[in-house]
């Protein structure tokens, strides 16, 4: 009779305790649910109604005022029915707007939904620290606006250690706040820039959404603002919005004289004062969009068309966010230089302007020069740099961007964005992590793309539209991200750098070196002459030589006078190791018929092209020399240009010293393993060296195919399709060309057949010839 009461007892506290429980959970999914909702209903009200569209609508929308009524309604209240009863209007608005097919008005109350939403979230988090009520933190914490510009990690790993007890909860409640309030002093912002842009066009619906997002966003951050403006502006200000608020949408001239008023104050306006460190990277980050437009620009337009639609895209892209960089740092430029300040508002106007209306290209690059210059004389030329932190930076906030837009439905634009992401990738990126962590910029690489059978890829899953895979790839990429900027901000010791320069020579190297010292070990086995007119010495000499002369003025040009993009690196390096493929077929075919026909054979040739050798014999002495120079300058062309990257990212934080030392050791082992492969040339028979070299020329063919198919995979060229039935190794991708995609493997399988049948075909000529010339010859029966 005890336990049984002791039983109920615990029972009725299990119950009791998971009723409160339930009645703190914050159904932050819901949120967000009615943000995306409320989006795609917004989209239909463009579109004439019909009885199908009216259902999907009402379905939608009732989606939308059930979630807020259910959990979220009762949510707000327990922390404050004033924010409570905001939304409540806003949904009803929404609602009543949407009955009447009222675009204009939905678009204000959507966004009254949104910013309302945000408002109490925000209040809610920070209260909820306070009370040292960390679950509940944690939960509000994810209704909010995500980071544009910069990384957003900072919050989620304050709260992240708040709620493990590594961090006090007033510490993580600082970081949050700070972080929140520059990510909505940004969207605020962004909403009056594109308030006064749709003024200008005259965009009705968007203008109102913008408006109502600016007041909201000004109402969450009106508290904040009066602490840090002056007095009379944040008076000036706060009349501003009022009036705003009261303006008929009709009434253009008072609505952009308002607007205009409102940016100049907010330009001096900063919610947190930025250390020195985020200063800095906000400045590197900008000084790299305002680089980034032309370089895209010239691209994408030409004599006023667009070119390259994508490229067009990433253009006005990169302004805008220049734009938003811009109003974080203007409280900063316009207290170094009002002047600078002025003009570098008045370029980014301008520059808005041509991109839009694809202008001239010159002056476009001219306005992005002079900005530059202008950053560089407030800041330094150091601090006017890019490169791989700015990469490490932006790229889990364009992660997010693709999550978010998938979130809302928009698969276009999260294709776009991928391709955005991998642009900041490749070269920025696995341009340093490549020397120093081969296999991890292989994985990064093939996560942009098709990915592997158990992982699949950015590229993939967007392709197909799946959300739940692409929410994990997408947190396995912030992963990945993460260890990245680990290693790339680990300083190298002197034995590290010698290692990985070391690694670098052997394994961009070697495969040419192998390809030379077998041609030219074949070519001294068949007795070819090294000198004089029609010798191998010659055109392999010149091959190389211009060769490592193109991979250094590719490199040049790259960096100094036009901007090589991802796709067009990659689509050079595929197609540089197809050709040279196929030349090293041709050049295999010859090797094996000299190991399985015999010198013999040939010889029976010449003697039958006696009485032509005289016409026909400068002509195969000049495909000869064509044939030795093509192969010598493409096996060492498509390494080269790669090498002297791969170098110049290692010596950017590697002593020069140990960088060299194992440059120098390298090339000392390359050259013992010519050495090497030139020694067994003399040693073993002919024959059998030929046998030898052929099938170590046939396997580095193999490779060749693998990484060309590769390449033009990651061109956008070729489709990759992974495989689960063979393995995913970086070791057998980075040497051998092995990776587990079967376009990939199919034309090597094809190749290799081609190379077998090659074989086959030989020995059987061999045997028939052989079989002739031991088949006596009848005596003629005299006449």
């Amino acid at each position: 009779m005890i336990k049984n009461a002791c039983r109920a007892a615990v029972l009725v506290f299990v119950l009791i305790l998971g009723s409160t429980a339930q009645a703190q959970v914050v159904p932050w999914q819901d949120a967000e649910v009615v943000r995306t909702e409320s989006a795609q209903i917004q989209r239909r009200l463009f579109r004439t109604p019909d009885a199908a569209l009216r259902k999907e609508v009402e379905e939608r929308l009732e989606r939308v005022t059930h979630l807020w009524s259910n959990q979220l309604e009762a949510a707000y209240e327990r922390m404050g029915p004033n924010e409570a009863h905001r939304v409540a209007e806003s949904v009803a608005a929404f609602a009543e707007a949407v009955s009447r097919w009222d675009s204009v008005n939905a678009a204000t109350a959507r966004a009254q939904i949104w910013t309302a939403m945000l408002d109490g979230a925000f209040r809610a988090t920070l209260d909820c620290l306070e009370q040292g009520r960390m679950e509940d933190a944690a939960a509000w914490l994810n209704i909010r606006e995500y980071a544009r510009t910069s990384r957003d990690t900072a919050a989620s790993i304050a709260m992240r250690e708040a709620l493990a007890g590594r961090i006090e909860a007033e510490r993580a409640r600082e970081v949050i706040e700070a972080e929140l309030l520059g990510i909505y002093a940004g969207e605020l912002r962004k909403a009056i820039a594109e308030a006064r842009s749709h003024l200008a066009t005259g965009y009705g619906v968007q203008l109102s959404a913008a408006l109502s997002r600016a007041i909201g966003l000004y109402a969450l951050l009106s508290d904040n603002i009066a602490s840090r403006l002056e007095p009379d502006e944040g008076r000036i200000l706060g009349d501003a919005f009022a009036r705003l608020a009261q303006a008929s949408p009709t009434d253009g001239q008072a609505l952009h004289s308002l607007v205009v008023q409102i940016e100049a104050t907010l330009a001096t306006y900063a919610p947190t004062i930025l250390s020195a460190d985020e200063l800095d990277r906000r400045v590197r980050l900008l000084a790299r969009f305002i680089g980034l437009v032309p370089v895209e620009y010239e691209k994408g337009v030409r004599d006023g068309e667009i070119t390259i639609p994508f490229e067009y895209f990433e253009a006005g892209l990169f302004r805008d966010r220049a734009e938003m960089l811009f109003g974080d740092l203007g409280y900063d430029l316009a207290a170094r230089s009002p002047g600078s300040f002025e003009r570098f508002t008045a370029i980014l106007a301008q520059m808005k302007t041509l991109v839009a209306d694809k202008g001239d290209e010159t002056v476009v690059r001219s306005l992005a020069d002079e900005a530059g210059s202008l950053l560089a004389d407030l800041y330094g030329t150091k601090l006017n740099q890019g490169g791989h932190e700015a990469a490490l930076s932006l790229l889990p906030d364009i992660l997010n961007g693709i999550l978010l837009v998938s979130q809302a439905g928009d698969w276009e634009e999260a294709e776009l964005k991928r391709l955005e992401a991998y642009a900041l990738f490749d070269p920025d990126i696995e341009q340093r992590l490549m020397p120093r962590a081969p296999s991890l910029a292989l994985k990064m690489e093939a996560g942009f793309w098709e990915g592997s059978v158990a992982e699949p890829g950015l590229g993939r899953i967007i392709a197909d539209r799946s959300p739940e895979l692409l929410k994990q790839t997408i947190a396995r990429m912030k992963s990945a991200t993460e260890e990245a900027k680990e290693v790339l901000n680990t300083q190298l010791s002197s034995s590290g750098a010698f290692l990985q320069s070391l690694a670098i020579l052997l394994r961009e190297g070697l495969e040419a070196v192998l390809v030379l010292a077998c041609m030219v070990g074949a070519l001294k086995a068949n007795r070819m002459p090294a000198a004089g007119r029609g010798g191998w010495r010659w055109p392999l000499s010149c091959g190389v030589a211009v060769a490592l002369v193109g991979s250094l003025v590719l490199w040049l040009v790259v960096g100094k006078l036009f901007a090589m993009s991802t796709l067009q690196r990659e689509l050079l390096e595929g197609a540089t190791a197809l050709i040279a493929a196929a030349v090293l077929v041709y050049v295999t075919h010859w090797i094996f018929r000299k190991a399985y026909v015999g010198d013999w054979v040939g010889e029976i040739r010449r003697k039958t092209a006696a009485a032509t050798q005289a016409r026909t014999g400068e002509k195969v002495r000049y495909f000869g020399w064509f044939t030795l120079f093509a192969l010598s300058f493409l096996v060492v062309f498509r390494e080269g240009f790669e090498t002297v990257l791969f170098y110049e990212a290692l010596l950017f934080d590697a002593p020069a010293l140990p960088v060299l030392a194992g440059l120098a050791i390298g090339g000392l082992l390359a050259a013992a393993v010519a050495y090497a492969i030139l020694g067994l040339g003399a040693k073993l028979p002919v024959a059998a060296f030929f046998r030898l070299t052929g099938c170590l020329l046939a396997l580095l063919s193999i490779v060749l195919i693998g990484s060309g198919v590769r390449g033009l995979q990651t061109a956008a060229l070729l489709s990759a399709t992974p495989v689960a039935w063979f393995p995913d190794r970086p070791w057998m991708q980075l040497y051998f060309g092995l990776y587990p995609v079967a376009e990939a493997l199919l034309a090597q399988a094809g190749m290799a057949a081609l190379l077998l049948l090659s074989v086959i075909w030989l020995l059987l000529t061999k045997a028939l010839e052989t079989r002739a010339s031991n088949t006596p010859v009848a005596p003629r029966e005299p006449v």
